[in-house]
């Protein structure tokens, strides 16, 4: 992925022409939740950057600066 430019979660978003509480009820999670993951207040989980990898049709390399955690929500 040398010289592509990574775009934060919010920015994908934008792009995709999505609202903040769409995402949150993609992923399942309150609007207050997804708007602290995605103003860096708190962090993704790795199944949700999966899902929003597919959601924003962006390779999922892309949110590693996102510092996901390495343990899912379900525990898995």
């Amino acid at each position: 992925m040398a010289g592509t430019i990574k775009l934060s979660v919010k920015a994908a978003r934008v792009n995709c022409g999505m609202l903040s509480k769409d995402v949150a009820e993609k992923l399942g999670i309150s609007i207050n939740a997804y708007s602290r993951k995605e103003n860096n207040r708190s962090r993704f989980y790795a199944d949700e950057i999966a899902q929003l990898s597919n959601l924003f049709n962006i390779p999922y390399e892309n949110f590693f600066e996102a510092e996901c955690l390495n343990k899912t929500r379900n525990g898995v």
